[in-house]
């Protein structure tokens, strides 16, 4: 009863109000902060499983087109999920899947054309924020289709050391090599030494 009675008395006292403000309104904010923090992760998570999904959905096609098999159409549960996902299906993939060159190919602009896919924005966001912190994406593409071209198209094995990739004016840093490494796309050995882990 007594407990009642304090907290009408405190509603009905706009003094006592005045001075729960300041405490009401630090709960709202980190509230606010904490519901801010979440989303982000949520967000985060759902372009990571994204990125995951599409680069499934990319490889099981490729698969199908090298060795000739038909593509089994989705059923209305896997086209409805592909599609709140945002993730491309059936004709759309065929675009977008590159075929693989041929073994005889002797032209190096053309099996760079061929083969080189640049990174997409959900494979990226796929890698934790601590690692990409402010690197972007066009830059860090522009140092991967380096690499590529060096050990893909110009067939070089030896692995690069930083110094090294940055006196042949390859937009290398720590960073990026990070990033690459963390999606499996470059190998570094205990020299910190860097080739494509093809």
């Amino acid at each position: 009863m007594e407990t009642a009675v304090t907290r009408l008395e405190t509603l009905e006292d706009p003094a006592a109000l005045l001075k729960e403000l300041p405490v009401l309104k630090s709960r709202y904010q980190s509230l606010c902060a904490q519901m801010e923090e979440i989303s982000l992760e949520q967000k985060e998570s759902m372009e990571s499983i994204r990125a995951a999904l599409q680069k499934t959905m990319e490889m099981v096609q490729a698969l199908q087109q090298q060795t000739q098999l038909q593509n089994s159409p989705l059923s209305a549960q896997e086209q409805t999920a592909a599609q709140q996902l945002n993730l491309k299906t059936g004709k759309e993939m065929e675009f977008s899947v590159q075929e693989p060159s041929s073994p005889g190919s002797t032209d190096p602009g053309s099996a760079e054309e061929a083969q080189f896919i640049p990174l997409t924005k959900e494979a990226f966001l796929s890698v934790p924020r601590s690692i990409r912190s402010t690197v972007k994406l066009a830059d860090l593409n522009t140092f991967y289709k380096e690499l590529f071209n060096h050990f893909i198209v110009q067939n070089n094995r030896a692995a690069l050391s930083l110094s090294q990739m940055k006196n042949m004016n390859m937009k290398a840093t720590d960073s990026r090599i990070r990033i690459l490494e963390e999606l499996g796309i470059v190998e570094v050995n205990k020299q910190g030494n860097v080739k494509l882990a093809v």
